[in-house]
Order: structure tokens, then C-alpha cells, then sequence
């Protein structure tokens, strides 16, 4: 009974101490490598926690497919600053990655890839984007856009943010 007593006591005292404390925040990554372009004409630095958050919702559901930042249905295209400058419409800005994860198209932007790709416009194939904001889709845009240069001139070399 006295060790049953003990282990209760130690255990609310552990989970006491820990009430008060908050999550570390970790992340702190310079401003150069946060800042990129919001559209064709302007530039936006991200916080750390955008760029969190949206390293939280990659992992979550685009890195089933795009792991490393390769492509897995297209290995010829990646999650590059040059194959995504290439795309049609451009892809390398916040507002129009995020504009593709609301309606995707095909590379060409001929046709429109809502059955094949994970979006929000297709809430009933793809749940895990149900619930997705408009900032949740421009968090993850910008953590896209960011790997180039936060990890040389590859995307992604398989390394997470901690």
C-alpha cells in the first residue's frame, strides 16, 4: 500500500510539474531563407511557425507522394524551384502553389488533376485536406518553397525540421 502511495505521489507530482510548461519551440530558421515570393511581384517572409506548421501538413499528406521532394505518379517532376518556375502557370510562389492545392492541373495546366491529386476543391476523395484553411495551403506552399535553400540545392535530402 505505502509503494502503491509512493508511485501516486511521484506521478502527480511529474504530471504537476509539466502543466505549466509549454511545447519548445525550436525552430529558428534565418529570415533570408523564410523570405520568398508571395506572387509574381512581391516577397514575403514567413515566421518560423508557418514554416512549422507547414512542415507539419507536408509530412501529414503530401509526402505519401512526394518524399524527398520527388514525385511519385511523375518522377520527372519534382518539388524544385526550376520544375515548379516551369509549370504552367509557374508554381514557384505562395499563392500559386496554393492555388494548386485548391484546383490542380496537370504541369501544362491543360487539365485539371482534382480526381488524381489530393486538394480541397475534392474534399470527398482526399479528407485529409477537408479541413485545410487558406493559410494551412499557403504554410505549406512556403515550406515547399523554402527547402532549396534551406538545404543546398536539392529539396528536402529526406531531412525533417525539428
Amino acid at each position: 500500500m505505502l509503494k502503491r502511495l509512493l508511485l501516486v505521489t511521484v506521478a502527480t507530482l511529474f504530471f504537476a510539474l509539466q502543466w505549466g510548461m509549454e511545447n519548445a519551440f525550436a525552430l529558428n530558421i534565418k529570415e533570408s531563407i523564410r523570405t520568398v515570393k508571395l506572387n509574381e511581384e512581391q516577397m514575403i517572409v514567413l515566421t518560423n511557425e508557418q514554416v512549422k506548421h507547414g512542415q507539419e501538413l507536408f509530412t501529414s499528406e503530401c509526402s505519401k507522394c512526394h518524399a524527398s521532394g520527388r514525385t511519385k505518379p511523375n518522377p520527372n517532376v519534382g518539388l524544385g524551384l526550376e520544375d515548379l518556375k516551369g509549370a504552367e502557370p509557374p508554381r514557384d510562389n505562395v499563392l500559386s502553389m496554393a492555388d494548386y492545392l485548391e484546383y490542380p492541373t496537370s504541369y501544362d495546366g491543360e487539365d485539371d488533376l482534382s480526381i488524381l491529386h489530393p486538394n480541397t476543391k475534392r474534399a470527398d476523395l482526399y479528407p485529409g485536406m477537408r479541413n485545410y484553411t487558406q493559410q494551412d495551403l499557403q504554410d505549406v506552399s512556403g515550406y515547399i518553397l523554402i527547402q532549396p535553400a534551406l538545404r543546398g540545392s536539392s529539396w528536402g535530402g529526406g531531412k525533417f525540421l525539428n
